[in-house]
Parts: C-alpha cells; structure tokens; sequence
C-alpha cells in the first residue's frame, strides 16, 4: 500500500484554508487505498483541529511561543521523521514555516520523494506580506525547500504560473481542492442564525464567509455596500469569518462611519450547523479577494447552490463558462456594478446560476475525483503508473 506522510503547520478551523482542505485530501485518499499520516501542530486559541476519519492524526500541542518562533517545534521535528520511516513520500503543505522544513528535511534524510503544495503562498500579494519575515525564511530554509521538491501540487493555472515565475522547473500537478456536496434534504434552517441576529428575520441574505482580513476585500465590499443599500432594503450583508488580528474592530468601525450598522452583521467564525445555515439560505455569495490559489469558500458557496461575485485575484473564470457567477477586476466601480446587477436579478434567475454552479462542483470537483488524481500523481512520481493528464512538466 501507498503511505504518504502529510505535513501541514496547523489544522486548526480559526485558520481556514488548508487546515480544512489538508484533512479532507487525506480523508478522501483513504478511500482511494492510500495510507495516510497527517502531521501538524495545534494552536487550541485558534479553535478546534478539523476532524475527519482513516488517517493517521499525529497533532502536537503547540504554545504562543511555538506560534512566535513560526512553528519551531523540536517535538513535531522529531514526530515527522519517525513517520517518515513507514513513508513512501512526504507531502508538505504551505511554505514560510518551520514545519515545511522538518519536512523537506525528513525526505532528505529518508531519500524518498518531497511533493509541496504551496497554497497560495507564492502569489504575488501573499510575497508582498511579511516581507522581512519572509527574506528571513527564504534565505535560511525556504529557498532549498522549493528547489528540493521533486514535484508541486498547484490548485489552478494561476498558481502553476506562481511557481513557474520563481524559475522553479519541476513537474507540477494541477489539481483543484474538492468540496463536499451537501445534501439539501438535512439542510438547517434560517432560524438558527437568526435567533442569534434578529436583524436578519425576513430579510435576504447576501453573503461573506472567509477570514476578515484584508486580503479578503472586506473594505472594499463595505464601500461598495454604502453606495447601493439604499436601493435593496430588503438585502442584508453577513461577514462571517474569523479574525486573527483585530481586523474585525476596524471593519466594524468602517460600518459605523458608513452609517451601515443596520444593514451589515458580523457573525464572527461560523462552524457546522450555523456555517451550513449561512450557506443554504443565502441567494448569493461575494468574495472581493485580493488573492487566492483557490478559494475553497467559492466552492462551498457553488456546492450550495449560490451564484457567486469573485475578483480575478482568484481563478474562478469557470463562474463566466459556466454562467453561474461574476468574474470581475477588484475596484470599487466594478464590484459595486456587479453588485447591482446581481441584486436586481429576479430570484429564479439567481437560483438557477446557483443550480448551474451545484452542478460545476458536483462534476469536477469532487473529493473522490481529486484524490484519485492525486493518488496517480504520487504512483507516477514513484515510477508505478503512466504520468497523469493533470500533471504539467514545462
């Protein structure tokens, strides 16, 4: 049986991103046959670890030091190296962090295949954060990282040419995230939420679900949302999502001085049964993002049943093929058009963009299709099968 060893810097649910899609990928490669430990530290300030079933959990506590230092963590050091012993590779997710070594430095050591995935962390606004953090990291271990890869895995297009525009010539799979398909049968109820937000009783619901950060555009979806309201009483606007920095309070602040505070509502981080609430009775999804190697909340959304307004900072050009969102340059005019023209449509012609988007996830995102092409990426790399369509050598 094919064993692969998966590093990821945390799974915890506060983080988003990888530390839902990590668990998920290696889930759903049990089921394909492949044997699976998932290895990472968890920061219990920032929720609860992602749960899933058939892999190997091996989780170290890790403390606000371990967190101030970028996940250095002798114990986790020495947990992926035993773990590397059963391996046949070593797949490491993210980039920047100290597990990201250990686990470069564990394929070194067990003379077995390093696949990287860097989720988003090579795009040109992620580069531009943390700058001197990131020099730091580069010149002390990241460099050697990525040139000791023996392949990338790349979420879309956008992020293949990321790795490509760093000079790095090793093969890369393209291959989306899944997303589960939710079954509308057990769907929860609106009541749940507005329970806890009575503001949103008998309204519609236009949403965000990701991180308040700034990345995510949640200034500019602000600006857009004072110059329309007005014209759609009966809309409201959730921002749900964590936040790690105090972001938050400044959006909240931009709200008040937008006159906005009845017509916006920061649920903070939505988790199971509200989270599917959010998504199940909204009529639409907007995600403004600066940037994204995917932008695994457009999935979810789209495996709703919800159309979707998203920026080109994120490689959804699929919503425009398949007619089931907007794809648009980030700026204030055009968010705000965009807005304005969602809004307007009648509820038939929303829920069937929706419909249409359901279907897009359902066909060519699924988990079950994503770990196969995985599993035939890793046998390909090991030299038991033909290379796979998805994988890109130039």
């Amino acid at each position: 049986m094919l064993h692969v060893c998966q590093v990821v810097a945390n799974i915890n649910r506060g983080i988003g991103g990888p530390a839902v899609t990590v668990p998920r990928l290696s889930e759903a490669l049990t089921t394909e046959g492949v044997s699976c430990a998932l290895l990472t530290l968890n920061y219990k300030q920032l929720g609860p670890q992602t749960e899933g079933t058939g892999y190997d959990l091996i989780s170290v506590t890790g403390n606000y030091f371990t967190r101030l230092m970028r996940g250095w963590s002798p114990t986790l050091n020495r947990r992926i190296k035993e773990e590397n012993s059963k391996a046949d590779i070593i797949h490491n997710h993210g980039l920047w962090m100290f597990p990201n070594l250990y686990a470069r430095q564990a394929a070194i050591g067990g003379r077995i295949p390093l696949v990287i995935s860097p989720r988003g962390m090579l795009e040109d606004w992620s580069l531009g954060r943390s700058r001197i953090k990131k020099f730091m990291a580069w010149s002390l271990f990241e460099q050697v990282n990525l040139r000791s890869a023996a392949l990338f895995h790349a979420t879309s297009e956008m992020e293949a040419r990321s790795v490509r525009k760093l000079g790095l010539r090793q093969p890369i799979a393209i291959i989306p995230n899944g997303v589960e398909i939710p079954d509308r049968e057990t769907n929860p109820v609106r009541e749940s939420l507005e329970r806890k937000h009575p503001e949103l009783a008998g309204k519609r619901w236009l949403l965000f679900l990701s991180r308040i950060h700034p990345k995510k555009g949640v200034s500019e979806l602000l600006g857009a949302w004072h110059e329309i309201h007005d014209h759609f009483q009966e809309w409201h606007l959730i921002l749900a999502g964590p936040d790690l920095d105090g972001y938050s309070n400044r959006m909240k602040s931009e709200a008040v001085n937008y006159q906005l505070s009845d017509r916006v509502t920061f649920t903070g981080m939505l988790n199971g049964s509200e989270r599917e609430a959010a998504l199940a009775n909204s009529d639409l999804f907007v995600l403004p993002t600066h940037s994204e190697n995917f932008g695994i909340a457009i999935a979810e959304a789209l495996a709703f049943g919800l159309p979707v307004i998203t920026t080109k900072g994120a490689p959804w050009k699929d919503l425009i093929a398949h007619r089931c969102g907007w794809w648009i340059d980030l700026g204030h005019a055009e968010l705000m058009q965009s807005l304005k023209g969602a809004l307007c449509l009648p509820k038939a012609e929303l829920a069937a963009m929706g419909e249409r988007g359901r279907a897009l996830m359902a066909k060519k995102y699924s988990w079950k299709q994503v770990a196969g092409q995985m599993k035939q990426s890793y046998e390909w790399l090991l030299g038991r099968n033909d290379m796979p369509g998805c994988i890109q050598t130039d």
